[in-house]
């Protein structure tokens, strides 16, 4: 089996190549601990944990895929588990408000801002008497993850494990009063959405104008409120497609796992690290990236053309397509009464 038919597979089965693959690998088996055995690889626990987070699989299925039973398996995806988040201070990096995105054309009017902050419901498994706080205004189970990110999509501070019923300015406000919580020196600040107030250290857009980017279409700002707003948006909007991204590349977090609740709350924690850890090693994004793009747009109410459209997903009799089928077998009837023609 050739390098790139090998690559391919690692990235679709993993969600990372061969070379970044054996990178983890390492930094697992020199920073967090992880050791071959007799029975067992570092590399095939490695990629036992990363097949689950990406195709969200039980460990029924994982056994199958594997070979191993069921007690293995748990017991090592728990083991790569505590291993990834002993690299999480190494990885989730606070911000350095020192940097400068000047030669950013999005961020460059945000002089001071380390980033964006928002929230982000991520489905969880709960037992019955926590429902009813877990509850989200969509109506799903679910935790209210707090998170920063910087221009580059690299998340820069984590809160997971609040009920989905909590408010983002709640949870916010919680945060800042940890210790490790997000800290905003001075004439810093982050950008956030409308659901958190205007107030120092966190700016957000002007309530009772124009800000998402569908209501900008086929218009330009009138005044100095509209201008900004634009701006804020397309900066902001950075967050949104970390998330999306997170969620694209690591299918566990698309849906409610069956796992206690403490150990949904640690792989959440764990997808943010290697998240960040495939931002740092500048791993090509692009597919998800582009779904993301339309995911976010169709938020917004635009328009996508799909790439799939292009593609059957029906089998199905029209009359249109009989005419068509009509209309060439006539062509092909004319064509070849006229070669006979010619012939004789």
């Amino acid at each position: 089996m050739n390098s790139l038919k090998v690559d391919r597979i690692c990235r679709e089965q993993l969600r990372l190549d061969i070379s970044r693959f054996d990178k983890l690998c390492h930094i697992l088996e020199s920073k967090g601990g992880l050791v071959t055995t007799k029975h067992v690889t570092v590399k095939e626990i490695v990629a036992l944990f990363l097949h689950t987070l990406a195709h969200d699989l039980k460990n029924r299925t994982i056994q199958t895929i594997f070979a191993r039973c069921g007690e293995t398996v748990s017991r090592q995806f728990h083991l790569v588990l505590g291993s990834i988040l002993k690299m999480g201070k190494d990885y989730i990096k606070k911000v350095d408000h020192s940097t400068s995105y000047v030669d950013d054309n999005q961020w460059k009017w945000f002089e001071g801002a380390g980033g964006a902050l928002d929230g982000t419901h991520i489905k969880m498994t709960v037992p019955i008497e926590d429902r009813p706080r877990y509850r989200d205004r969509k109506g799903d189970i679910s935790t209210n993850v707090l998170a920063t990110c910087d221009p580059d999509l690299c998340f820069i501070y984590v809160l997971p494990g609040w009920e989905g019923s909590a408010s983002d300015p709640r949870v916010l406000r919680d945060a800042l009063r940890r210790p490790n919580g997000p800290k905003v020196p001075k004439n810093k600040c982050f950008l956030v959405d409308l659901g958190f107030t205007n107030s120092e250290g966190f700016l957000s857009p002007y309530k009772k104008t124009r800000y998402h980017m569908n209501l900008w279409q086929g218009n330009t700002p009138t005044n100095h409120k509209e201008l900004f707003n634009l701006r804020h948006s397309s900066a902001r909007n950075t967050i949104e497609r970390a998330f999306g991204l997170l969620k694209k590349r690591w299918a566990i977090l698309r849906d409610a796992s069956f796992y206690p609740k403490k150990i949904q709350i640690r792989i959440i924690n764990a997808c943010f690290i290697l998240h960040n850890f495939l931002r740092e090693e500048k791993m090509e994004e692009r597919n998800f990236m582009q779904e993301v793009e339309r995911d976010l747009l169709r938020m917004e109410g635009i328009d996508v053309e799909d790439e799939e459209d292009d593609y059957i997903s029906t089998a199905r009799s029209t009359n249109e397509w009989n005419e068509f089928r009509d209309d060439l077998a006539k062509k092909m009837f004319e064509d070849y009464v006229a070669r006979r023609t010619r012939a004789t």
